[in-house]
């Protein structure tokens, strides 16, 4: 899939070398558009992109599965993965009013002794 450019000169800049001598101004045909650099993923020929390294561990969704079980809430696991809370740091570093949005997000406030629990302790032990 090629990637519109932002700048209207950006095609005049990588001109493909047939079609230095015409000034058609037409953008060039390459199959190629052109993107910024990136410092965490590269473009592979065939259009896909991949990391340059490593993504940062961040615990992932086993960790926060686990701690979930800790506090007898593990039911909720597949809950906080579908809704992207799979940081254990993040989701450590909030406050109970944060807390409580995660349990609405995540459906837990169907049950209020659940969402209490969370809200109040979060991972912590009651």
């Amino acid at each position: 899939p090629v990637v519109p450019s932002l700048s209207p000169s950006s095609s005049s800049a990588r001109a493909s070398p047939s079609s230095s001598g015409a000034s058609s101004g037409a953008a060039s045909t390459s199959g190629t558009a052109f993107l910024p650099p990136s410092r965490l993923f590269e473009l592979l020929p065939d259009g896909r992109t991949v990391h340059k390294e490593a993504p940062p561990d961040n615990g992932g969704m086993a960790a926060v599965a686990k701690a979930l079980g800790r506090i007898g809430l593990q039911s909720y696991a597949a809950a906080f993965d579908s809704e992207g809370f799979d940081d254990i740091e993040f989701l450590l570093g909030l406050d109970s009013a944060e807390r409580a949005a995660v349990a609405t997000a995540t459906g837990m406030d169907a049950k209020p002794g659940h969402a209490g629990k969370w809200v109040k302790f979060g991972f912590g032990e009651p």
